[in-house]
């Protein structure tokens, strides 16, 4: 079984579809290990999306991310990353496919509603940043 990070964004918060989005993804055969309410420091976010800081999108990221709360959670299922990456669609909702996350919940390319980890990689450091060691990605986990 192979874990990944899952974050329900600010906009699908206050839109109040946690629920519906987490369905969906369950739908999927994902199993939720862990999830948690939090509403992200600035110092956070900007930890968190550190990668993209010479972007010209960074500010508006961090502050959107920053706006309300998110929902965090560690999703997990066999090949978790990849499969989760299908389920959520493509980054811009316009050219996610049908039945996807980002198509139904998204709104634009930042108000996408969802963050999935995008490699095993990213997901047992984005986990490792929210939550203890332990809900990390562990190779060796049965």
């Amino acid at each position: 079984m192979e874990r990944t990070l899952f974050i329900v964004k600010p906009d699908a918060m206050e839109r109040n579809m946690a629920g519906q989005i987490l369905a969906h993804v369950e739908g999927a055969g994902f199993h939720l290990v862990h999830a948690r309410l939090a509403n992200l420091t600035r110092a956070q976010a900007e930890g968190f999306y550190a990668e993209h800081k010479e972007r010209p999108f960074f500010g508006d990221l961090v502050a959107y991310m920053t706006s309300g709360p998110v929902l965090l959670t560690t999703l997990e299922r066999d090949d978790a990353v990849k499969k989760l990456r299908e389920v959520v669609g493509a980054t811009d909702p316009a050219q996610a496919a049908e039945g996807t996350v980002r198509k139904k919940f998204g709104i634009d390319k930042q108000r996408n509603s969802v963050h999935a980890s995008d490699s095993p990689a990213s997901a047992d450091r984005e986990i490792r940043f929210f939550f203890d060691r332990e809900l990390a990605t562990d190779a060796t986990r049965a």
